[in-house]
């Protein structure tokens, strides 16, 4: 599960909830969160280093240069690290490729793992969460978990998207 999870780091296209949710199925939802973070964070590095060394030409490839300017949030150094947390903190948002652009930013690697590794504790553990509902067969408990989800991450979108529309005035 370990190798799954930075697989799925490294090819940022796949997306990580339902490896959690089969994480939480297979272990239970503790140690499937366990197993999701310690993949998610051996993924991180490869990706954050890998960009470090090879640059923007690196990161072009996994991510589009339109893409890339849309980011302009990552440009501003002094909220660096409040905006990754909060990207992060919020479920559903392309945190994979969020790895590979921190690479070329100037934030420092255990920084960047500490601050992103907090943040995605409330989505890996609901997710796992949910899919040791659904090995469980408590369909009832797993779908309130999932909604619930669903519900905080709609408000924190939207939390972020008036932060963002706040700062670009």
């Amino acid at each position: 599960m370990i190798g799954i999870s930075a697989f799925q780091i490294i090819v940022a296209i796949i997306p990580g909830e339902p490896i959690e949710i089969a994480s939480g199925y297979a272990f239970g939802w503790f140690l499937g969160a366990v197993l999701c973070l310690a993949g998610t964070l051996l993924g991180q590095v490869v990706v954050f280093l890998f960009a470090k060394k090879f640059g923007m030409d690196f990161v072009e490839i996994f991510v589009s240069k339109e893409k890339l300017e849309k980011m302009t949030f990552l440009k501003d150094n002094k909220k660096l690290y409040m905006t990754t947390f909060f990207i992060f903190l919020i479920p559903g948002t392309p945190k994979d490729v969020i790895s590979y652009v921190a690479g070329v930013t100037p934030i420092k690697l255990v920084p960047f793992l500490l601050v992103s590794g907090v943040a995605r504790i409330p989505s890996v553990v609901s997710s796992t969460i949910g899919g040791c509902c659904l090995g469980l067969k408590n369909y009832t408990m797993a779908a309130t978990v999932f909604i619930v989800t669903l519900i905080v991450s709609g408000i924190l979108f939207f939390i972020y998207k008036r932060y963002e529309k706040k700062k670009s005035k």
